[in-house]
């Protein structure tokens, strides 16, 4: 069956990559989780989407200026909900990680290495996903496809996705070629040609961001093994009724 992983966590109606939006993703039956990690000025592992605090938190810094003690006083919810859900602190991913080891949840680990290659990045995250004993419950997906091939040397055995803005010919070889498992496509690059050049080199395919039906009837025909959704609540009720 048809995998279904909150985008950001329940980020359609939550404050995204907050630890809220996770447990409602949890609420909601989510199959998997999709989280977004960086490096602060003091070297620990964030999870937040942009390298600007600006756009959520109105504050006009880069995720890599502040410390984790700086960033944990700021509202990640501030600029997108007001007070509606109160104050939501942008999370440590090791704060993520105690609380998801509770559960079955696998997790989706985007690594931001895409405007600024953090130094470091790859080697902490695998090292708290070790600590807690999570390895055979996450996958490594980013833009920066280096950034996957260098987690692929440090430990092997995690899955990695290609995340992609524009469709790429031969897909399927690609990702077999470079020693990744996943290729993760926007929707709209998502096409024939693409899935049966995955399905004849094995490799599972994570779309995103479906938040429609015509959307969820493509990936399911498409034979895709999840859609990374901003509304995880209605489409696994729709993928777990069957059609």
């Amino acid at each position: 069956m048809m995998k279904i992983t909150a985008h950001r966590g329940y980020s359609g109606q939550y404050p995204e990559n907050t630890m809220l939006a996770f447990e409602k993703a949890a609420e909601a039956g989510a199959d998997e989780i999709e989280l977004d990690v960086q490096l602060s000025r003091d070297g620990k592992v964030v999870v937040f989407h942009d390298e600007s605090l600006e756009r959520l938190t109105g504050v006009g810094k880069m995720v890599m200026e502040l410390t984790l003690d700086e960033l944990a006083k700021l509202n990640a919810a501030k600029m997108v909900h007001g007070e509606k859900f109160g104050f939501n602190k942008i999370p440590s991913f090791e704060e993520y990680l105690a609380w998801v080891k509770k559960t079955n949840i696998v997790t989706n680990i985007e690594l931001k290495n895409g405007r600024y290659y953090y130094e470091g990045l790859e080697e902490k995250t695998i090292e708290l996903i070790n600590k807690y004993g999570l390895a055979d419950r996450v996958y490594f997906s980013s833009f920066n496809h280096v950034s996957l091939m260098k987690c692929k040397k440090l430990q092997p055995a995690i899955p990695c996705g290609a995340l992609v803005f524009m469709p790429m010919g031969n897909a399927g070889y690609c990702v077999k070629s470079s020693g990744l498992d996943f290729y993760h496509p926007d929707m709209k690059s998502l096409n024939d040609e693409t899935v049966a050049s995955c399905k004849k080199h094995g490799v599972g395919i994570n779309v995103w961001t479906i938040d429609d039906m015509p959307g969820l009837l493509k990936a399911k025909a498409c034979g895709c093994r999840s859609v990374i959704t901003d509304f995880p609540d209605v489409c696994k009720v729709w993928v777990g009724s069957g059609k």
